[in-house]
């Protein structure tokens, strides 16, 4: 039987696609109608055109399924509420429900660390807290997961949630290229110190934990922070970027608070004015990259048999191979939707 993946065409999805493919499943894909899907035609995947807000066109990407990894979502954290509303929480709940009907046998989520907080100030594992923060992403990402919890209660749904950390690897052009991009030009800045830790995992360490995800019969029911546990501070990460590309290390700094206190004031000034892009500099980014999160992933490792596999120095080194025009890694083309 397929398996279907929501989001295919995005970062994330088109590395799980990569490892399911190199495990012998055969893929689904849900693709809308205005989405290029010709990367995933030329590997087979079967495409299926649809939308995840139009409830009437999930039946038909379900049927005779055996698992659903959705990774669609709006990702970016800038925008009306209601939108996020719709596609990271109604459209959930409505593809759960058309997998539920089709009886399909096991539904892995993907949610977010940043259900714990972007800035934990320490080290936390699935037993934290949930902190809504204000931007919509985040407060989507607590909306779903709470629906999810309500479902599984309810009907003993097979679903699992995992919380990957910041992903980063090839076709990460949002957040990846963006940093690359910066430390060509001498424009990133450390916020704070730079001695803080970050919580990255590579891409398909992501997607390996996902197969895991679907496949442990304990995992029904359960949820997993997926992060590479290795000790990485922000200076650690930017400084291997900067190696890999031959560029001078960022040596400028930003207080954390006054960083913070910029991002407010440029939110602020962005939501009266009405503006669709994002300021410059958003609290949600100050404290992913300057605040202190670290996540232990012990249960993921006990119940999952999951290990991340690639250091943050070999995603660095692979990353930086995709950014300066390797085919190798880039056998799809993608933009900032995880």
């Amino acid at each position: 039987m397929p398996v279907l993946v929501t989001g295919a065409t995005g970062f994330l999805g088109s590395h799980l696609v990569d490892v399911l493919l190199e495990q012998g499943e055969r893929v689904r894909a849900l693709v809308r109608l205005d989405e290029d899907a010709t990367a995933l035609t030329r590997r087979e995947v079967e495409i299926v055109r649809g939308d995840l807000k139009d409830a009437a066109s999930l039946p038909p990407a379900v049927r005779e399924v055996d698992r659903v990894f959705h990774c669609g979502a709006r990702a970016e954290p800038w925008g009306p509420r209601k939108d996020y509303f719709l596609t990271n929480v109604q459209s959930l709940g409505l593809l759960v429900d058309a997998a539920l009907a089709a009886g399909v046998q096991r539904f892995v989520h993907v949610s977010s660390i940043t259900v714990h907080g972007n800035d934990v100030g320490g080290t936390v594992d699935e037993t934290a807290p949930i902190r809504v923060e204000s931007n919509p992403y985040s407060w989507s990402k607590v909306m779903g997961e709470r629906l999810l919890q309500r479902i599984i209660q309810r009907e003993n749904a097979p679903v699992t949630i995992v919380r990957p950390g910041w992903i980063y690897g090839p076709r990460s052009v949002a957040s990846f290229a963006r940093f690359a991009a910066m430390i060509e030009r001498g424009k990133m800045v450390l916020i704070g110190s730079g001695r803080n830790h970050i919580p990255l995992i590579y891409a398909r360490d992501v997607a390996r934990g996902m197969l895991l995800a679907s496949e442990k019969p304990q995992a029904i029911g359960r949820t997993y922070l997926l992060v590479n546990d290795e000790p990485v501070t922000q200076l650690d990460y930017l400084s291997a970027i900067a190696a890999e590309l031959g560029a001078a290390p960022p040596s400028r700094h930003v207080p954390y608070h006054l960083a913070l206190l910029l991002g407010a004031v440029g939110e602020s000034t962005g939501h009266l004015l009405r503006l669709r892009n994002p300021p410059p500099l958003m609290r949600y980014g100050v404290q992913l990259l300057g605040g202190e999160n670290r996540f232990v992933i012990e249960r993921a490792r006990s119940e999952l048999g999951f290990t991340p596999e690639t250091s943050m120095v070999e995603g660095v080194r692979k990353s930086v191979r995709w950014y300066r025009g390797d085919p190798a890694f880039s056998q799809q083309s993608t933009g900032s939707v995880r």
